[in-house]
């Protein structure tokens, strides 16, 4: 998969996390405000009516968030989420201190307003997390810190505070604060953060395996059929070049009759569609029995059955999936004459033999692939039906190895291009 796949999958973890955090703050602030609305009393109106306006730009913020965001929007998205939790919090101070003023309230909480200063940071922090973005997470979770410590600071920097461990000095002084609340405040504070830190870094990491998984998946899914890859995957099969092997697939190798002279007239995209809808129509074939696609070459597609595992009788599987080719191309043929367009007609080669089945290339680019003799002679078989005015080719290695007994016509010591030995052929019609 490219690197602009693995980006994809990331920001599509990062819109979800965006969408989560966000309708769960929406969510716990319109609770807020219908408990403002209902319960809450407050001193001054105009504290209390921004306090109104701010919440319900809350809601209709996070909200818009939770229902609107996605990949292309997300980066604008992020930028707006930044700046709530920047701006925000010396909105919700400065509407307190309006509160704050019309009630006296450092004359009438004193030393106990420390307390407050700790509510809110747990609750941003763990929001933070819920991104599911290790930057962000990260800046939230120190911002959070950050403004707790701003506000310890101004309440303990004023001079008629003072901290006491002496519980009848803390019950008569309306300016004292206790400094083992105090103690377990912070160290709560910091060791909360510091474990969401570390949280939002496991997280980080298991959306960098469950990215990778994702990629391979995707990219067994190019090359194997739905079953074959549930086979791969519950057998913990290695493609790891220690697992290189010899072993006997059964190799197949389809091509269009006349292509270079079908293809003259056409332009370079009505080429591009015409071979991508050939190919889809036999990938689907070769999925639906078990095969796997080797590689396109040109009008080309060279199959493998008994790769990176065995489903039996490969060479029957392959013989079924040539059956569902022909039904295939026969539709297609079908569409096409009633579309006025020319109608495609196909080759078919198969053939059973030994093969290395495993990882070719180098440090940098690496395939999954077969290499050996018997594929060379599975293209030739399907070379030689141009010879022979035939369809399908099977060999002998092949043909003998058929669950079922086909009526075939046995072609006897046919010399294949640049092979000395000769070879029996079947020609069958499906």
């Amino acid at each position: 998969m490219a690197l602009e796949d693995t980006r994809h999958i990331r920001k599509r973890r990062h819109v979800n996390g965006m969408k989560l955090a966000s309708i769960v703050q929406a969510c716990i602030i319109f609770v807020g405000l219908i408990y403002s609305v209902l319960i809450a009393s407050w001193y001054s109106e105009l504290a209390e009516k921004l306090w109104l306006l701010y919440q319900i730009a809350l809601v209709t913020i996070f909200t818009t968030i939770a229902i609107f965001v996605n990949a292309r929007r997300y980066n604008l998205f992020l930028i707006l989420v930044l700046a709530v939790f920047i701006i925000g919090p010396f909105l919700r101070v400065s509407i307190f201190n309006i509160e704050g003023q019309a009630v006296g309230m450092f004359e009438l909480m004193g030393g106990r307003l420390l307390d407050y200063s700790f509510i809110w940071a747990g609750f941003g922090m763990i929001i933070g997390v819920m991104h599911a973005n290790f930057y962000l997470a990260c800046f939230i979770i120190l911002w959070q810190v950050f403004l707790t410590l701003f506000g310890v600071y101004n309440v303990t920097s004023n001079s008629l505070t003072f901290f006491s461990t002496d519980y009848s000095v803390i019950a008569q002084e309306i300016f004292s604060m206790h400094f083992g609340i105090f103690s377990q405040n912070i160290i709560l504070l910091i060791f909360s953060a510091a474990a969401l830190i570390v949280i939002s870094l496991m997280m980080e990491r298991n959306l960098e395996e469950a990215t990778q998984q994702e990629r391979s998946n995707t990219l067994l899914g190019r090359y194997f059929s739905p079953e074959v890859r549930q086979e791969i995957e519950s057998s913990n099969f290695s493609f790891d070049s220690a697992d290189n092997e010899e072993k006997n697939i059964a190799i197949l190798f389809t091509d269009i009759v006349g292509f270079t002279k079908l293809s003259e007239g056409m332009k370079p995209k009505e080429v591009l569609d015409l071979l991508s809808e050939y190919q889809t129509k036999m990938v689907a074939a070769i999925f639906q029995h078990g095969g796997s696609v080797d590689k396109f070459i040109g009008d080309s597609v060279m199959a493998t059955f008994g790769t990176p595992v065995s489903r039996g009788n490969d060479c029957q599987n392959a013989f079924n999936c040539i059956r569902q080719m022909q039904i295939s191309m026969r539709e297609w043929e079908q569409e096409r004459t009633k579309n006025n367009l020319p109608t495609i007609e196909h080759r078919i080669g198969l053939h059973f033999g030994p093969c290395f089945v495993g990882n070719v290339g180098s440090e940098d680019r690496v395939e999954f692939t077969v290499i050996g003799d018997a594929v060379n002679v599975a293209s030739r078989i399907c070379d030689a039906c141009k010879e022979t005015k035939s369809e399908i080719l099977l060999s002998d290695d092949a043909f003998l190895r058929l669950n079922e007994k086909i009526k075939t016509e046995i072609l006897e010591d046919v010399q294949l291009r640049g092979k000395s030995k000769k070879i029996n052929l079947h020609r069958i019609t499906v």
